[in-house]
C-alpha cells in the first residue's frame, strides 16, 4: 500500500497515531471484503468524517478514481458535507486534481479533462438523487472507466430497510435501500458504512433472499474498523456514569412531564404565555433559559469581557417535538420570556430579576469551582446578563424545515450562531450530523413510545469536543424518566461497544428475560425493547432508584425480621462482612419491597432484583456488605432527581467489590429515613447488587415484545 502518494502525503500530517492506523486498516482491508460491507464504528459527532476523509485521500493515492459520499436525507448535510469536503481537499481542488460537487449540482456535459480528476460526490439518501447518480455513471461511462469507493456516511438510517406486500406477503427492500443495492451491483464498487449506531446492521442475516429473484448485496459488515475519538471528546460517560464522572452529577436538571405536555400544544387553559415569570408550569425551561444565559455571560467574562468573537459565542437546543406546531408554541413562549426579562431590566426595582440570576449563579459556580476555574462575582455576572437582555445578545430560531435550515447556515455548513446567545428549537433535523458548535444547554423532551437505542443516541447533540470551561456552564434538562432511560441506552451501548472493541462480538452476547414466575429464561436479542435492559458485567451495580418508604408503623416489623437474618449471620451484628444463603437474600429483598414504594417507573423491581440474585449466584451462599446509620437524602442535593448512590464509592463500593469474587455482593445500607432528608422518618434498608468477577456478559430484560 501507497502511503506517501500524492494525497495521503499531505492529510496524513492531520492525524494522530492512532487515527492514522484506523485510516490504513481501513484502505488495507478493502482488499479483503469482496462485495461485502466494512463498517468504521465511531462515537456521536467524534470525528468520524475526519477520519473517513483520510480514507478518500490514502484510497486515492492507491487506485481508486472515484469517492461517492452518501448522507442523510438533508439538504443541510448534504451542503455541510460538500463545504467539508472542498475545506479538507482545497489544495487539491487548486491543483485542479479533485472535482467536488452534490450530485444535484454537476456540471452538464462534463469534459474529459474533468473526467480525468480524482471525483468526489456526494449524494443524499433520497429517491431522486439516487437515480441522478446512477444517470451520471452510466453517462459517463464512470463504472468501467473509474475504480469506485462508495462512502456510506450514517450507514443505519434508511440504508437497510423492508416492506411487506399486503396483497403478496412478500417482503422487498424499501426504495432507498433498493437503490443503493442497484448502485452496488451496477458499480461493483467497494463499500464503507460509517455509523456511531450499528445495531440495526449487525443485527442483518449474513445473506439476504427475500424470494423474489432479486440480487441483494450484503447489508451485514464484515469486518469492522473502530475510529477512535480525540482528546476532549465528550460522550455518554460524562452525562450518565456517575463513577466514571462524578461532576456529572452537577449536568442534570429535572423537569416534570406536566412541562412537556404545556410545551406540545398552544392550549391557554393548561398555561397563559404572559405567567412565564411567574408560573410553576414551566420552571423548567424559564430555569433553562436563564442557566443558559448566565453560564453563558460567565464564559464571556472568563474570557475576558468582550461579547465578540467566535469564542464567545454560545448554543441552546430545545428538542422536545417533531411538531412545527408545536415549535412555534415554544418560540412564543421563549419570545414572551425574553420580552418580559427586557421589561424587568428596565425597572428600578429589578429584585425579581436578580433573583432568577442569583439562583443560576449559585446554581452554575458549583460545578465551576469543582472544576478549579476562576468564577466572575455575582454582581458582575448580574451586570451582564442585564447588558445581555437589553443589548439583545439573544437570539433564538426555528429549525425544522429545510427550507429555513439552508438559511441558518455558515460557510462551512454548520449552524450560524449569528449572536453571543443562540437558542435553536426544532425537531428530526437537529439530529444526525448537523453540528452545532458551543452547546451549553440541552432542553430534551422526545418521549416516544418505545424507545429505540440508535435513535435516541442520535439525539444526543450534547456529544462532542467540548472545552473544560465551557463544560463547567453545562446543562442538561428531560424528566427523570427519560434521564433514566437515556442513561441505560448508554449503559447498553458502552458495554457492546466494550465488547467491539476487545474483539468479543463474534462471542456473542446472551440476552436473558424473567418468566411469569421471575426465574431467567433465554431471550431473542430482536424482542428486547432496548430502554427496559441491564447490561451484567463484572462490577455492575444494580440500585433502585425513585421510591418512597411505607410509615414507620407499617413498616417497623418488616425491618425488625431483616435485622434478625442479618444478625443470625453476624454473630449478632448488623454492621459488616459476611455471608447468608442465596434464600435468605431473595427473601430480605422480599422483605424490603414490602418496606417501600416505587415511584420511577424504571426502578428495578422485586422480581427483577431477585430473578438477578438467582441468576448471578452459582451456589447458595451470596456475600453481603452492611452499612448502617446511614442518612442520604432522598433527592439529589444538585438537582431534583432521585438520589442514586446511597453507599460512599471509594470506601463502601471499594470493599463491596473485593467481596465479589466468586459470588455476588448484596450491600444493604440501612437509613435512618430522616424527614430532614424528605423520607417518612422511618429506618429502612437500601439494597445495592454488585455483580461478582469473571461473570458472563449478559444484557438482562424485564420485558419482552410480543
Amino acid at each position: 500500500m501507497i502511503l506517501e502518494g500524492e494525497f495521503f502525503r499531505v492529510k496524513k500530517q492531520e492525524y494522530n497515531e492512532k487515527t492514522l492506523a484506523c485510516i490504513e486498516k481501513s484502505v488495507e482491508k478493502l482488499s479483503e471484503i469482496e462485495d461485502k460491507p466494512l463498517m468504521m464504528l465511531g462515537k456521536i459527532q467524534s470525528g468520524k468524517t475526519k477520519s473517513f476523509i483520510g480514507v478518500v485521500s490514502l484510497s486515492f493515492d492507491n487506485g481508486y478514481d472515484l469517492a461517492v459520499i452518501l448522507t442523510k436525507n438533508s439538504n443541510a448535510l448534504a451542503k455541510q458535507t460538500v463545504a467539508r469536503m472542498k475545506q479538507e481537499f482545497s489544495e487539491f481542488l487548486e491543483e485542479d486534481s479533485v472535482e467536488i460537487f452534490d450530485i444535484m449540482n454537476a456540471s452538464p456535459n462534463m469534459t474529459k479533462f474533468e473526467l480525468e480528476k480524482k471525483l468526489i460526490i456526494v449524494v443524499k439518501k433520497e429517491k431522486n438523487n439516487l437515480p441522478r447518480l446512477m444517470d451520471f455513471i452510466q453517462t459517463y461511462s464512470l463504472a468501467q472507466n473509474k475504480k469506485c469507493l462508495i462512502i456510506d456516511d450514517e450507514a443505519d438510517f434508511v440504508s437497510v430497510g423492508y416492506d411487506k406486500n399486503k396483497e403478496t406477503e412478500e417482503f422487498d427492500l424499501r426504495k432507498i435501500a433498493a437503490q443503493i443495492n442497484e448502485l452496488k451491483i451496477q458499480t461493483e464498487c467497494k463499500f464503507i458504512q460509517v455509523t456511531a449506531t450499528p445495531y440495526s446492521l449487525y443485527l442483518q442475516p449474513e445473506n439476504i433472499d427475500l424470494g423474489n429473484d432479486i440480487e441483494i448485496k450484503p447489508v451485514k459488515p464484515y469486518e469492522t474498523v473502530l475510529v477512535p475519538s480525540g482528546e476532549g471528546y465528550i460522550g455518554g460517560e460524562y452525562y450518565f456514569d456517575r463513577e466514571k464522572n462524578p461532576l456529572g452529577e452537577y449536568l442534570f436538571h429535572a423537569i416534570e412531564e406536566t412541562e412537556l405536555t404545556i410545551l406540545k400544544s398552544s392550549d391557554r387553559r393548561k398555561f397563559k404565555e404572559e405567567d412565564i415569570l411567574v408560573s410553576n408550569k414551566i420552571e423548567g425551561l424559564r430555569t433553562a433559559i436563564l442557566n443558559f444565559i448566565t453560564g453563558g455571560c460567565i464564559r464571556i467574562l472568563q474570557n475576558g469581557g468582550n461579547p465578540r468573537g467566535k469564542s464567545n459565542k454560545f448554543s441552546f437546543i430545545i428538542h422536545t417535538e417533531i411538531s412545527k406546531n408545536s415549535h412555534a408554541r415554544q418560540e412564543n413562549i421563549i419570545e414572551e420570556l425574553l420580552s418580559q426579562l427586557k421589561n424587568e431590566v428596565q425597572k428600578k426595582d429589578t429584585s425579581l430579576l436578580d433573583k432568577f440570576i442569583e439562583n443560576s449563579y449559585f446554581n452554575i459556580i458549583q460545578s465551576v469551582e469543582k472544576y478549579g476555574f476562576e468564577n466572575p462575582s455575582l454582581d458582575e455576572v448580574i451586570d451582564y446578563v442585564k447588558k445581555a437582555i437589553k443589548d439583545e445578545w439573544l437570539s433564538k430560531v426555528i429549525v425544522n424545515s429545510e427550507n429555513d435550515i439552508n438559511t441558518l447556515l455558515d460557510d462551512d455548513g454548520q449552524l450560524r450562531l449569528r449572536t453571543p446567545l443562540n437558542i435553536f428549537i426544532g425537531g428530526q433535523i437537529l439530529d444526525r450530523g448537523i453540528t452545532i458548535n458551543n452547546l451549553i444547554g440541552f432542553y430534551y423532551g422526545r418521549n416516544p413510545n418505545k424507545m429505540q437505542q440508535d435513535t435516541v443516541l442520535q439525539h444526543s447533540r450534547m456529544y462532542g469536543y467540548r472545552s473544560e470551561k465551557d463544560l463547567a456552564v453545562t446543562r442538561f434538562y428531560t424528566t427523570k424518566n427519560l434521564y433514566e432511560k437515556m442513561s441505560q441506552i448508554n449503559d447498553f451501548d458502552a458495554k457492546l461497544r466494550e465488547d467491539f472493541e476487545q474483539g468479543n462480538f463474534d462471542k456473542g452476547i446472551i440476552f436473558i428475560s424473567t418468566d411469569s414466575n421471575g426465574k431467567i429464561i433465554p431471550c431473542s436479542p430482536q424482542k428486547i425493547r432496548i430502554s427496559n435492559t441491564q447490561f451484567l458485567k463484572e462490577g455492575k451495580t444494580i440500585t433502585p432508584i425513585g421510591f418512597q418508604t411505607g410509615y414507620k408503623t407499617h413498616i417497623k416489623d418488616y425491618i425488625k425480621e431483616i435485622d434478625r437474618i442479618l444478625r443470625e449471620n453476624n454473630k449478632g451484628e448488623l454492621k459488616g462482612k459476611f455471608t447468608i444463603s442465596k434464600d435468605e437474600a431473595c427473601n430480605i429483598i422480599d422483605l424490603i419491597y414490602k418496606t417501600i414504594e416505587i415511584e420511577n417507573n424504571n426502578c428495578v423491581d422485586r422480581n427483577t432484583f431477585i430473578s438477578l440474585i438467582n441468576y448471578l449466584s452459582t451456589s447458595n451462599k451470596i456475600n453481603v456488605y452492611c452499612g448502617v446509620d446511614r442518612n442520604i437524602s432522598r433527592l439529589r442535593k444538585t438537582s431534583r432527581y432521585y438520589s442514586d448512590m446511597p453507599y460512599n464509592r471509594d470506601n463502601d463500593l471499594r470493599q463491596a467489590k473485593e467481596l465479589a469474587h466468586k459470588e455476588p455482593t448484596l450491600m444493604l445500607m440501612r437509613q435512618n429515613g430522616l424527614k430532614a432528608n424528605d423520607w417518612m422518618d422511618a429506618e429502612f434498608y437500601w439494597p445495592v447488587l454488585v455483580v461478582q468477577k469473571n461473570v458472563p456478559k449478559a444484557v438482562y430484560t424485564s420485558e419482552v415484545l410480543k
